[in-house]
């Protein structure tokens, strides 16, 4: 196995029981599902925002950001609206959640003139990879839940969030393929193994940090319960 496959796995294993603790937990499942909610009013949102916007795209382009917009707008409603079920308020990202997504933006911004179709492609390429990224993490939840909770409030939100998750990973992605030009191709692939990168950045230690949290509240509230 190499290394991003170490990684992926390892991070992988970390969460999943985190998420199994948190099972019957409002306080740890509230984290869990700010972390969600963090990423669905994150930096894509708002690139996604400047891009619509700003400069005059193709009808059918436009149309694709509207409709992800609405749906993550959407999704953010469900998730507050469980958080609030939980009685939780939901929290700022963490510095270091932050710090990765200034990276981001700060590495890729020289990639800003390298296609003819203009920023929209660093955009949509960085979108398809926080979109499937987040797929990952969507379905680690829902199998848990399925498992052990499948009839949790939360379990009906993560699946509806996760069907269109799926559509945008994948349409981003054809959207981005459909701009780039011939020429531009090694750029592009520059690019997304660029954003990968900086993705998979501190994965184990992010995943690590998320298992104590997770871990430390589920227990601390079991406690208090057995008091």
């Amino acid at each position: 196995m190499d290394l991003v496959g170490w990684q992926r796995t390892a991070v992988d294993a970390i969460k999943r029981d985190a998420i199994v603790r948190s099972v019957a937990s409002p306080r740890a499942e509230s984290y869990i599902l700010g972390e969600y909610l963090w990423s669905e009013e994150g930096a894509e949102r708002s690139a996604l925002q400047r891009v619509l916007a700003g400069s005059p795209h193709e009808p059918w382009l436009a149309k694709l950001i509207g409709a992800q917009l609405a749906d993550e707008r959407r999704h953010a409603r469900l998730l507050r609206d469980r958080i609030a079920e939980l009685g939780a308020v939901p929290r700022p990202a963490p510095a270091l959640a932050q710090a990765k997504l200034w990276w981001l933006e700060r590495s890729c911004a020289r990639y800003g003139s390298a296609f003819a179709a203009g920023p929209i492609v660093v955009v949509l390429a960085a979108a398809a990879q926080l979109e499937a990224t987040g797929v990952r993490m969507l379905r680690r939840h829902l199998d848990v839940l399925e498992a052990r909770a499948v009839s949790s409030p939360t379990a009906r939100v993560i699946r509806a969030i996760l069907a269109d998750e799926k559509r945008h990973a994948a349409s981003c992605a054809a959207a981005a393929e459909r701009l780039v030009c011939d020429d531009e191709r090694v750029a592009f692939a520059e690019l997304r193994e660029r954003v990968a990168r900086i993705d998979r950045a501190f994965g184990v230690t992010l995943a690590v940090r998320y298992w104590c949290i997770v871990a430390s509240r589920a227990a601390l509230e079991r406690a208090r319960e057995a008091a």
